[in-house]
């Protein structure tokens, strides 16, 4: 699959979808990466820079723009963009003939709400359950660092489409396959409800934490109460996402604490790289969820309600693009 005629778009070639994107473009697809401002037009004066631990640091040259309705039909959408501007994104999607009878979106978003918008906008046909692992961010127009996490993407259909057998359908390990060749660490799932779900509870005590303190999750687990305070939000979170029905067993929040405690001590979330740059925050579709579906099920949710409420303020950012 990744060869000249094999096409992608990248909507919202930030720090992760241009990870993802990068990778499959240097292993030949014809990427077209979606971005805006000064990054899109260091993209196209110079081409994207890529640095990364898990990949190595390359140059590639690919098609990028703004105008989504100039793109021709692909094969592949990575729907990358920062949740708050999902709605505006879908709507472009929707002004042209990039997605066609037979494409398929994945989503990196974070949150467990974008499978189901996509689906309801180009039907759940098109989209496949993904989520995506990687610390990737902007490190100035045109320059993208990768330095830690796995840059993992786990893949499967949606309920909605799973057959009897549970198994991974054709299509899904096709991209898998794809995936893998381009260096990436892909791998397919027979519950992507789960995988979504463990994602979520994970983005939501990595974010959550590291955006309350703007400091590395080394610094949260130096100290017991910051390092108590992130297993209660893990707790509570997938306290809801089995009230939700989804079959989290009871070590989950233990589980993933001892997991992230041996990652890398200088990661911090993408929504805490975002309030320390100014920029908008995923707050209302991450803790401020979890609060929501806390009421809904009658479950206290004190740690995120305290997330949620103290970056309130900050939902839209100090900078003014």
């Amino acid at each position: 699959m990744t060869d000249d005629n094999f096409k992608v778009a990248v909507v919202g070639a930030g720090g992760t979808g241009a990870f993802y994107g990068g990778a499959l473009a240097r292993a030949g697809a014809e990427v077209t990466m979606i971005a805006r401002g000064p990054h899109l037009e260091a993209i196209n004066k110079n081409g994207l820079q890529l640095n990364s631990v898990l990949l190595g640091d390359f140059l590639i040259d690919c098609s990028a723009t703004d105008d989504m309705s100039s793109v021709d039909e692909v094969d592949l959408v990575i729907f990358a963009v920062k949740s708050w501007g999902t709605d505006t994104a879908i709507e472009s999607m929707t002004s042209g003939d990039m997605v066609g009878e037979n494409t398929i979106i994945i989503s990196t978003q974070n949150g467990i709400d974008s499978e189901p918008l996509l689906s309801k906008a180009f039907g759940v046909e098109r989209v496949l359950g993904c989520t995506a692992t990687v610390s990737a961010m902007i490190a100035e127009p045109g320059v993208v660092d990768q330095p830690g996490g796995p840059g993992s993407l786990v893949i499967g259909e949606m309920p909605a489409l799973q057959n009897a057998e549970s198994t991974a359908s054709d299509r899904v390990t096709a991209l898998v396959e794809c995936c893998v060749s381009a260096g990436l660490a892909a791998e397919a799932h027979d519950n992507i409800e789960l995988a979504l779900w463990q994602k979520f509870i994970f983005i939501c005590a990595l974010s959550g934490m590291t955006a309350l303190t703007r400091k590395p999750i080394g610094e949260i687990f130096a100290k017991e109460p910051t390092t108590e305070m992130y297993l209660q939000v893990l707790s509570e979170v997938a306290a809801i996402g089995r009230a939700e029905g989804v079959d989290l067993p009871e070590s989950t929040a233990t589980a993933m604490l001892a997991g992230t405690q041996a990652r890398e001590p200088f990661i911090i979330g993408s929504m805490g790289h975002d309030l320390i740059a100014g920029n908008p925050i995923e707050i209302e579709l991450l803790n401020g969820r979890v609060v929501e579906l806390g009421k809904k099920h009658g479950i206290p949710t004190p740690a995120n309600f305290a997330i949620a409420a103290a970056l309130a303020p900050h939902e839209m950012g100090s900078q003014t693009n």
